[in-house]
């Protein structure tokens, strides 16, 4: 084979080449054919989704004929607020979980055995009530306090006398000082409560977790 020859056939191989990837370029990049279903109910199908049909759900199809896609129709605001109550439900119990996980860590980690937490639970407990004791000691007292300063400002009533500014002001600062005695022993009644709840929770949480595995019923 000649040069010549040679050279002619590499052009032609070339030529060929070219000419089979202009006719494939045009198949692999033709538009999909796209299927929807009317507004009477009738599935239609064509190169170009009508714009009223844009938010509806459709198909894509290739050029043969084969589904390659589904669009899902457009959702309502009413939808789509589901949606968004559904995902912040779902993130809440995620939320919920992992605050779950990290108590749990804390409590095993903090007591070695349902006795420490008893044993806690009952210092806090006496106390509560030692400091509730000694207020109720003390609110006695100032009652006893005011009967005595009331009496003595009605002594000078009596007497037609008027009651002392320094006695009304006694007067004044012992009522409030027995409201506050009253607002320290329901708040730390309150609080007593609060402990025992608290502390019968991480009691029974702390024996599920401690709870061998075999001894759990499956959910």
């Amino acid at each position: 084979m000649t040069k010549t020859t040679r050279q002619s056939g590499f052009r032609l191989l070339c030529h060929t080449g070219m000419l089979l990837l202009a006719v494939s370029i045009p198949a692999a990049h033709a538009g999909k054919i796209k299927c929807w279903t009317n507004s009477d109910g009738i599935r239609e199908c064509g190169n170009v989704l009508p714009p009223e049909y844009v938010q509806q759900g459709h198909d894509e199809l290739s050029d043969t004929g084969i589904k390659i896609k589904h669009h899902e129709r457009a959702l309502t605001k009413e939808e789509l607020a589901e949606r968004a109550r559904i995902e912040a439900e779902k993130e809440a119990a995620e939320q919920a979980r992992k605050e779950q996980q990290r108590q749990d860590h804390v409590l095993l980690s903090t007591f070695a055995s349902e006795d420490e937490i008893v044993m806690t639970r009952d210092g806090k407990i006496t106390t509560i009530k030692t400091e509730i004791r000694l207020t109720r000691a003390s609110l006695s007292k100032a009652k006893e306090r005011l009967i005595g300063l009331r009496k003595e400002a009605a002594d000078l009533q009596r007497n037609s006398k008027p009651v002392t500014e320094s006695l009304q002001k006694e007067i004044d600062q012992t009522e409030e000082q027995i409201e506050n005695y009253k607002i320290f022993i329901q708040s730390k009644m309150d609080e007593q409560n609060s402990i025992l709840e608290k502390f019968d929770t991480d009691l029974k949480r702390y024996r599920t977790l401690r709870r061998p595995r075999s001894a759990v019923t499956p959910q």
